[in-house]
């Protein structure tokens, strides 16, 4: 399928590719289907691209992999977060957290309060927003950036616990 992206131009994507966000993102609620995309040019960050049904815009959000910018970042999936993707084992599932890069990238900064969950095999994802957090939704993606370029792949208790040593990042 061919879609149209701001930053890209026209490009084709797998329609096996589209993720369904059923409630939408924060802020988005209209927009509900998405395809993550991965540019080498880009590396370590991915957009997460809308697929706007209607006249909205095709807006994009640059995505990172948490564990890259806090090796010891860790969350619990509520019972309700993961029946929302659509998952009963979190081996299913990539994390993401939003950046947001203002005009001095230096001052670039992630939302480790909501990660973006997604579920590779059935394709549903859902920011997730970790109330009674210890985590910002303005972390400075600087302070602790790890040297890895690769988004890892969440084994089976890691996505409730911490980083896995699975670098694969495949959806």
């Amino acid at each position: 399928m061919r879609i149209h992206t701001l930053n890209f131009g026209d490009l084709e994507v797998a329609a096996d590719a589209v993720i369904a966000f059923d409630d939408g993102l924060p802020g988005f609620p209209q927009l509900r289907r998405f395809v993550v995309l991965e540019m080498d040019d880009i590396k370590p960050f991915q957009y997460l691209q809308a697929l706007p049904d209607d006249d909205t815009p095709p807006i994009a959000l640059y995505l990172i992999n948490p564990f890259l910018v806090d090796s010891s970042y860790e969350f619990r999936l509520t019972d309700s977060d993961m029946e929302a993707i659509k998952s009963t084992n979190s081996v299913e599932l990539t994390i993401y957290t939003v950046v947001t890069i203002p005009a001095d990238p230096r001052e670039a900064t992630v939302n480790l309060m909501a990660p973006v969950v997604i579920n590779k095999k059935d394709r549903r994802g859902r920011q997730v927003i970790l109330h009674d957090s210890k985590y910002s939704v303005r972390h400075p993606l600087l302070s602790g950036a790890e040297t890895e370029t690769e988004s890892p792949d969440m084994d089976g208790e890691t996505a409730n616990q911490q980083a896995s040593g699975n670098t694969d990042g495949n959806l």
